[in-house]
């Protein structure tokens, strides 16, 4: 006899490979479009501009070497070279600035910092090369081609500093070759001949560090060939990859920049340059869009998107919570949640139009909204949480419907209209089609669309080889609840810019602009667009 302490599940009926994803309803892809187009060539992950430099110099130096060189024998040879360099760098960073951020390989150094008292040196070799043997976790980067294959490659391509052919990595032959050139002014012989020996040796020694410092990210490099190639390659166009549908080159990463840069010497607050998006959008809710940088109205299109994701990822939060509290059918669900849901609106009779028409006009509503699903979130009110959700969408939407022709022009002119989960395409699908409808009827309308979304786009991913992301299952017609996630929002590069101008010394510790910052704004001031 089977007791529960002995049944074991027989195969078929075991749990799923499930896993989390950040992204339940499938529509941030059209934010990351968004801030892709604002800041191309940076990343999340390439957190450090002189790493471009980095890259570049060896590149060049691996170019330079023999055609018989051991590390030129096929592009797993290239790889090593790198990885060794990478390896060398994060020892070199954690030695003599251990208090720098998001440097690669950093975690790795520091387990291994007193390997060199132990054996006399840091075994590069050991732990940089990886072959086909070597076990997850035993070297201080797991992907093959290293951070320069996983994270910087593609804003090294981006920028037209590198191309890749037949797996091998290659500098361009006036942008790259450049760089690398202005980066070897900025490193004495004596270092850059003792990298290059250190690489190729697999061996590194405390007395290297000394000499070797000229490569260290934090290296002060303004007025000098590489600062200047920086400042030019960031505030150049984004090249012909960004042409808009009206054929003209754009250049919003310079727009982006001068704003970044504008917000910091205007605002006192520690970290105003967060609330980018925000700004921007206060700005375009009382401007015309002729008035602002094309990139200053990308970021508001960009704020509309994350606000828009938000409210619906808020409202499916609140059905996945209520989904534990009982077992429901499909039907049973919609019929009660909405009846909560429109119980908390108090509200009778009322169609949709009418409702939104209530509503406050003020754009900076949009915080206070955001504020109060945070609030619900935290205090796991499900359904108080859903009512936030509906209330920002809806609020969201009055605000900036009348600027609906000039945010579908931004979003058709950068190719933006066609991803899933645009802010057009949301307030279309939920909204503008459905105002004719009584309230109740909106609420259990949204309700199922945001459901049947969920798993339309959870089946789409498992199609394509993903592992298992729905949050809920319908079995025989009943809802399984299988994991509740909460709202989030994406990172829109601005980490990343903020590292680089205090790489280039354009922003101090303070966050204040230092005199190198004024000069550039200056300059971007008085450029006539």
């Amino acid at each position: 006899m089977y007791t529960i302490e002995s049944y074991k599940q027989p195969f078929w009926a075991k749990s799923g490979n499930f896993t989390r994803g950040r992204d339940p309803l499938g529509i941030q892809n059209s934010s990351i479009a968004v801030y892709s187009t604002l800041l191309p060539g940076m990343t999340n992950l390439t957190l450090r501009l002189r790493y471009y430099g980095f890259y570049l110099w060896l590149l060049d130096k691996y170019h330079q070497l023999p055609e018989a060189d051991i590390f030129k024998q096929n592009y797993t040879g290239q790889y090593t070279f790198i990885r060794r360099a990478e390896l060398i760098l994060a020892y070199l960073m954690k030695n003599k600035f251990p208090n720098e951020q998001s440097v690669i390989g950093s975690n790795f150094a520091e387990s291994h910092i007193h390997q060199n008292t132990n054996i006399g040196y840091y075994d590069i070799e050991l732990g940089a090369d990886k072959t086909k043997t070597t076990e997850k976790g035993s070297v201080y980067w797991d992907y093959t081609s290293g951070a320069l294959g996983q994270y910087y490659a593609g804003s090294l391509i981006n920028m037209n500093l590198i191309n890749i052919k037949e797996n091998f990595f290659e500098r361009t032959e006036e942008k790259g070759k450049e760089l690398a050139e202005a980066y070897g002014v900025s490193i004495s012989e004596n270092c850059s001949q003792l990298l290059l020996k250190r690489i190729k040796e697999g061996k590194l020694y405390s007395a290297d560090f000394e000499i070797l410092e000229d490569v260290a990210l934090n290296k002060d490099v303004v007025n000098t060939p590489e600062g200047d190639f920086y400042i030019k390659m960031l505030l150049n166009n984004d090249g012909e990859k960004s042409k808009t549908a009206l054929d003209a080159v754009s250049e919003q990463r310079k727009e982006s920049i001068k704003l970044f840069l504008w917000i910091i010497q205007n605002t006192k607050e520690y970290k105003m340059w967060v609330n980018m998006p925000q700004l921007s959008y206060l700005m375009c809710t009382i401007s015309k869009k002729e008035e602002v940088s094309e990139a200053t109205y990308g970021w508001y299109y960009y704020y509309l998107n994350e606000v828009s994701h938000h409210s619906l990822e808020t409202i499916f939060w609140g059905l996945l919570v209520e989904m534990e509290f009982g077992n429901y059918s499909l039907q049973q669900f919609l019929n009660e949640i909405t009846e909560k849901v429109v119980k908390n609106f108090e509200l009778k009779n009322t169609v949709l139009q009418d409702y939104i028409e209530e509503l406050s006009s003020e754009p900076t509503s949009v915080s206070d909204n955001l504020d109060n699903i945070s609030d619900a979130v935290k205090k796991n009110l499900s359904v108080e949480g859903i009512c936030c959700g509906v209330i920002t969408l809806l609020h969201l939407y009055k605000v900036n419907k009348d600027n609906s022709k000039d945010i579908s022009d931004y979003a058709v002119n950068h190719f933006l209209n066609t991803k899933n989960g645009n802010v057009i395409d949301v307030f279309e699908r939920y909204i503008r089609k459905n105002q004719e409808l009584e309230f109740k009827e909106f609420i259990k309308k949204v309700i199922h669309t945001i459901l049947n979304e969920h798993n339309a786009v959870a089946y789409k991913k498992m199609g394509d080889g993903e592992k298992n992301l729905l949050k809920f299952l319908i079995e025989d017609n009943y809802l399984v609840h299988i994991e509740t996630m909460e709202p989030n929002f994406t990172s829109p590069r601005l980490k990343t810019l903020f590292n680089f101008t205090r790489d280039l010394d354009l922003v101090n510790e303070e966050e204040q602009l230092t005199a190198a910052g004024e000069i550039i704004l200056e300059q971007l001031n008085n450029v006539v667009v």
